[in-house]
């Protein structure tokens, strides 16, 4: 009896183990550390819903943007994040987080982003002179740390 006690026991313990290690795996699975979006193709001229605030001109009688930690500016106690949008495109494209302009990529080339860790929604617009533009997203995503987006056409 004793026996089979001790069977049952490293059987229940061995399942518990089993249980705990699918479950981190699949918590780190759904939270990716970057992702790919291919482009789509919009026609219209009309207002884009997943742009809230667009990309402003530059002001030279507007009040200075304090500068972020990294560039000399005051610590934060929050934890900042770094949202990286690889162009694999020939296209200039918008970069905007939660609806928010944020940053522009060259053709073929990178975009960083500041981002406080967590939830985000990414977007990304190329626009085009005969009015029509490409779009990748609105994606949503878990930024903690770094974020690879890579764009395709």
């Amino acid at each position: 009896m004793r026996r089979r006690t001790s069977l049952i026991t490293a059987v229940l313990a061995a399942s518990a183990v089993f249980a705990l290690v699918s479950t981190a795996s699949a918590q780190a699975a759904a939270q990716a550390k970057g992702s790919t979006t291919p482009a789509a193709r919009s026609r219209g001229t009309a207002t884009d819903e997943n742009i809230k605030k667009p990309r402003a001109a530059n002001d030279p009688a507007a009040a200075a943007i304090p500068a972020p930690a990294n560039k000399g500016g005051n610590q934060t106690r929050g934890a900042a994040s770094v949202v990286h949008l690889d162009n694999w495109t020939n296209y200039y494209i918008d970069l905007y987080v939660n609806g928010e302009f944020c940053a522009t990529s060259g053709p073929w080339g990178d975009a960083y982003c500041l981002v406080p860790s967590g939830s985000a929604v990414l977007y990304g617009k190329a626009n085009f002179t005969d009015g029509s533009s490409l779009t990748w997203g609105p994606r949503a995503a878990y930024v903690d740390g770094n974020y690879d987006w890579k764009l395709t056409p």
